[in-house]
């Protein structure tokens, strides 16, 4: 499917000095469980304190080769003064899916892109920014056309390296494909918003940007319910907790390895030691997870957001992985629930912008990728020594205040106002 940007008929710009309407493109939003649909509700709902939000998203349904879990507990903390579009995908035949895989498309939902461009007089009613969310690209696509149609300003925002995740391994061939499709978005956008300063620092190097273009903006996770948990006390074990995604992108099997090494040379450890891991049973979790799963190790498959926050809060330990340096860039949202929740970390990653992070605050330890040698010696340090833990957790409440939600919240509602002006 290919959508002709030669014969968009461009509108004349808005007169108006400010807009206080926003179209918030976000095509993964509750009930898609987890991740982006986590981050994007958060950013929607607090915006809405400032903004008029119009939220364009995927309505989610079941089958395919890529599918997604729901969870309904996140529709519930959706502001109610936020206007949520939810547009069919009609990917029926699960094309766009197989083109994604083998690499021609950089999206698989550019059907849903063009059944909302099919709409786009009915939900782009009236002038506003239109700021849209990597991933997925389709959401970027179609900010694009829309921004180029009605000559709305544009604030694209990348939670993650479109271009630079995409080429990975054999997709390299597709590199200057995917940085014609990044490039042709960029150079239309009026702000940019990225998660870590390498990827600022990448994006300027790509495309020769001014610097004042960028801003770094961190990942956000929603607040409202951790004032209510409690770590447990006078408990007969310690626990390991990973809540998140299960794909070769983390790797998380690596913990349960380094646990079974661990407690085959101090057999002490395994009556005080439990994993514990939360998320999807996908095909990865099958093939590559769950033959590690062994006594000492527990699997509590997918829960609502609310559950996984007490589980994380709960826990003496948090745990957090990325595969191989592509991600270096990356701060996985799991490495600010631990932050808000003050939850000691230990980390299997590569050198990078989580890495520094955990490092530079002392609020874990950290070990390289594959190490399950060093992981499994880590994970011993921290089970014998409590005052580690407590100096770990105590100096969360530093990076907190550098990472809290709302501070990020500020810099999206300066760029909005900036762009507004």
């Amino acid at each position: 499917m290919v959508m002709s940007y030669s014969k968009l008929t461009i509108l004349p710009k808005n007169k108006s000095n400010t807009y206080h309407k926003i179209y918030f493109i976000a095509g993964c939003f509750p009930p898609f469980g987890r991740g982006n649909s986590i981050t994007n509700s958060c950013i929607a709902n607090h915006l809405s304190k400032y903004f008029s939000i119009d939220v364009v998203c995927i309505d989610r349904k079941d089958g395919g080769l890529i599918s997604y879990q729901e969870d309904q507990s996140l529709k519930k903390g959706i502001n109610s003064k936020i206007k949520v579009n939810r547009i069919n995908d009609s990917d029926r035949f699960g094309l766009n899916q197989i083109f994604y895989i083998i690499g021609f498309l950089p999206c698989y939902f550019l059907n849903w892109a063009l059944n909302v461009w099919r709409k786009k007089d009915l939900l782009f009613t009236e002038p506003g920014i239109v700021f849209a969310v990597y991933p997925v690209f389709s959401d970027l696509i179609i900010a694009y056309l829309i921004s180029r149609r009605f000559g709305y300003p544009l604030l694209v925002d990348f939670r993650d390296d479109f271009s630079g995740v995409m080429s990975r391994g054999w997709r390299k061939i597709f590199l200057p494909y995917y940085r014609l499709w990044e490039k042709t978005v960029i150079k239309k956008a009026d702000k940019i918003s990225v998660t870590t300063e390498d990827l600022k620092n990448d994006l300027i190097s790509r495309y020769t940007l001014k610097s004042d273009k960028i801003t770094v903006v961190y990942n956000v996770v929603p607040t409202l319910s951790l004032s209510k948990q409690t770590r447990q006390e006078n408990k007969n074990f310690l626990s390991v907790v990973y809540a998140g995604a299960m794909s070769r992108v983390q790797k998380p099997e690596i913990l349960l390895k380094a646990y079974k090494k661990l407690v085959s040379r101090n057999i002490d450890l395994k009556d005080i030691l439990r994993v514990e891991f939360y998320g999807p049973e996908s095909p990865y979790f099958r093939h590559k997870i769950q033959k590690y799963i062994v006594e000492g190790c527990h699997f509590g498959g997918f829960l609502p957001q609310a559950e996984v926050i007490q589980r994380v809060k709960s826990a003496d330990i948090g745990f957090l992985s990325l595969s191989e340096s592509t991600y270096a860039y990356a701060t996985p949202t799991k490495l600010f629930d631990y932050i808000q929740t003050s939850t000691p970390i230990i980390a299997c990653l590569p050198k990078g912008a989580a890495r520094d992070i955990i490092e530079n605050y002392q609020i874990g330890l950290v070990v390289d990728v594959d190490d399950e040698n060093g992981l499994s010696e880590a994970l011993q340090d921290l089970a014998e020594n409590s005052e580690l833990r407590m100096v770990f957790a105590d100096n969360m409440k530093h990076a907190l205040a550098d990472f809290d939600t709302e501070s990020q919240i500020v810099k999206w509602k300066k760029l909005l106002e900036d762009i507004s002006n």
